[in-house]
């Protein structure tokens, strides 16, 4: 059943006392509450005055985290103690919360009691007065977690329910988000905020995408395989990201050589590295295999002692009859010949052995053919032998990188009446070169070197790290003025 209101007189009177109690101690709340580097606040607690006859007790709480700095039941005998005052003063870090509640017990027409409770939080340094007010209205108006009822517009008679931020208390209400409060609020993805966990990894449409954002976010799983934008290019950052793919085969730089590296792999056959592959059983007599005994499977058994001739593999103790006496003091003497001592007279082309002073070019029979041994030697060009010669390759019709008119006219000259002054054509095309050596001008193709007249005595020296005008160019000494000679 509903109580009659008190009257006038009577809500005047609590009213006006708590009015008062505020005025004496200094309200300061809201944006008047001072920060300050200890907290120094007085808790003041009362009810509305059509309700105050039916307060029984006031259980005041102030908790910091999971420490409980003030608890207490205060038992109210009549509406004249009102409102009740506690004050309490604290020291802790700045950004430290606290958090004062206040339960009000009032009796029921049915002798029972019922409980209210409010509560309110304020950060450390807080100075003042912090007040805990139940409205008569809100007793028995039960709000949901997270809210807290107050009368709206005060002296309405009408109860509010009003969110109250306390992050923890497993309600999100307004004015806490996941980014604030992720406990009470889980983040939500998707609503173009990037807050709390949302990363660009796990909530890119939010947080944006990671690669690209000039950080290398490792803990994102971005590394220079993935994104190179951000974590720099793997090749050449002194690390053999095997990883990542990477081999002496597409980055020598990180990974080394691979020939010389104990596996045949990545390409490698016995003619370009016979120290990594085996190639002995293969069928092939490879032109390291050539020497007598290196590799019978291939290249057959040595000749037997008494053949006549003094193999690389025999000597007069071994084999008597094939070596004399003085085959190998380095002297040809009478009686030795090429065929018998090739080791005092020469080797003789045709025995099988790859002898010093026979090379594949003057004895392919001994030593192999010279092209395709991986080794561009020997008189070999890249013409003559693509497999061995490889890179730019004058002479065969086409301008390729690291090949200028200077450096390879047959490809890369120039057609004289084209308009353009090549750097080839500064003498042989008076059509396209304006001016002439001995015009008083030192132009952009002359130097010093060809065209004393016009550019002065030399000055400097190319490898000096100066390009000297007039006597250096990017023509004549691409070392000082860098870059290349233009075409």
């Amino acid at each position: 059943m509903s109580r009659p209101t008190a009257p006038l007189a009577l809500r005047g009177v609590v009213v006006a006392a708590l009015a008062l109690f505020l005025a004496v101690f200094g309200l300061q709340c809201g944006s008047d509450v001072a920060p300050s580097a200890t907290t120094d606040v007085t808790l003041v607690m009362g009810v509305g005055t059509e309700c105050a006859a039916r307060l029984r007790s006031v259980t005041v709480q102030v908790e910091t985290g999971d420490r409980i700095d003030l608890t207490e039941t205060i038992p109210v005998a009549s509406a004249a103690e009102l409102p009740i005052a506690r004050r309490i003063s604290l020291s802790d870090p700045e950004g430290t919360k606290h958090r004062a509640s206040a339960t009000f017990d009032l009796a029921r027409d049915d002798d029972t009691v019922s409980s209210e409770t409010m509560f309110t939080e304020f950060p450390a340094g807080t100075m003042g007065v912090v007040p805990l007010s139940l409205p008569c209205v809100c007793i028995e108006h039960p709000c949901p977690t997270g809210y807290a009822c107050e009368e709206k517009p005060p002296g309405s008679g009408t109860p509010a329910c009003i969110p109250q931020i306390n992050c923890g208390d497993g309600a999100c209400v307004p004015g806490e988000s996941c980014g604030s409060c992720l406990v009470d609020c889980p983040c939500n993805c998707g609503d173009d905020v990037c807050e709390g966990t949302e990363t660009c990894a796990n909530c890119p449409g939010d947080c944006g995408v990671c690669c690209g954002n000039g950080t290398c976010d490792t803990g994102f799983g971005e590394n220079c395989a993935n994104c190179d934008d951000d974590c720099g290019a793997c090749c050449s950052n002194g690390k053999c990201d095997t990883n990542f793919g990477e081999n002496c085969s597409n980055c020598s730089a990180d990974c080394g050589a691979c020939c010389g590296d104990g596996a045949c792999n990545f390409g490698e056959k016995c003619s370009t590295c016979y120290d990594d592959c085996d190639c002995c059983g293969n069928d092939v007599c490879e032109a390291a295999e050539i020497l007598c005994g290196a590799c019978v499977e291939d290249c057959g058994a040595c000749p037997a002692c008494g053949d006549g001739v003094c193999q690389n593999f025999e000597n007069h103790a071994k084999c008597p009859t094939d070596c004399p006496v003085a085959c190998g003091n380095g002297t040809c003497s009478a009686g030795e010949t090429k065929s018998n001592c090739p080791k005092d007279c020469g080797e003789l082309c045709g025995n099988k052995s790859c002898g010093t002073g026979e090379t594949c070019q003057s004895c392919a029979a001994d030593c192999g053919a010279c092209c395709g041994d991986g080794v561009c030697n020997f008189g070999e060009t890249c013409l003559t032998c693509a497999q061995d010669c490889t890179g730019a390759c004058c002479g065969n019709g086409s301008c390729e990188t690291g090949e200028t008119c200077m450096g390879c006219v047959a490809d890369c000259g120039p057609k004289c009446g084209d308009g353009i002054c090549h750097c080839s054509e500064t003498v042989t095309c008076g059509a396209d070169c304006v001016g002439f050596c001995g015009d008083g001008v030192c132009q952009p193709f002359e130097t010093c070197l060809d065209c004393l007249q016009d550019c002065g005595a030399c000055t400097g020296t190319c490898g000096d790290g100066t390009c000297t005008a007039k006597s250096e160019n990017q023509c004549t000494c691409p070392a000082d003025c860098g870059g290349k000679c233009p075409p």
